[in-house]
């Protein structure tokens, strides 16, 4: 029986031996799979740091954006409020002064309508508000003569009245 104890332990000792072998390559399979994740995470890690950077640069650089739309936003708002300012107090001044001469004027101008009467009133009326931006001063300089000359004459007829 020795020799039968001799082959089997050397039998149970192979088969140790393939049962180990077995493991270890079971084992170098993990392993090599370990290393072949942890390089993809370390490349994943890689990527995310790349793709962080890019993340905070563009995020600096939007808030220095932000930053500069907001300063503009403040110094538009404070135009346009003191141009709204501008505009409400020219409309006073227009009103006061549209409400004042009103009566002169319509007394002045009425025998100048009636010798004209050629064309609507309205489309006179902005052609005349129109008119005078484009042209050069000394055309506009005529027309402000005649105006002067009627006012005088009208001048003299109501002095003559008085007499």
């Amino acid at each position: 029986m020795k020799g039968k104890d001799k082959e089997s332990t050397a039998k149970q000792a192979k088969d140790r031996v393939m049962v180990a072998e077995r493991a270890h390559k079971d084992a170098a399979k993990k392993a090599d799979a370990a290393d072949e994740v942890a390089k993809q995470a370390k490349t994943a890690l890689k990527k995310a740091k790349k793709e962080f950077k890019l993340a905070s640069k563009s995020a600096r650089q939007a808030r220095g954006a932000a930053d500069e739309a907001r300063a503009a936003y403040d110094k538009a708002a404070k135009r346009a409020t003191k141009a709204e300012t501008k505009l409400g107090k020219a409309r006073k001044k227009a009103a006061s002064k549209q409400a004042k001469p009103a009566p002169v004027k319509e007394a002045a101008e009425k025998p100048a309508p009636k010798a004209k009467a050629a064309a609507p009133h309205k489309s006179d009326a902005r052609k005349k508000k129109k008119a005078p931006k484009p042209r050069p001063k000394a055309a506009a300089a005529p027309v402000d003569e005649s105006t002067a000359a009627e006012d005088s004459f009208v001048l003299g007829e109501s002095g003559a009245e008085v007499q």
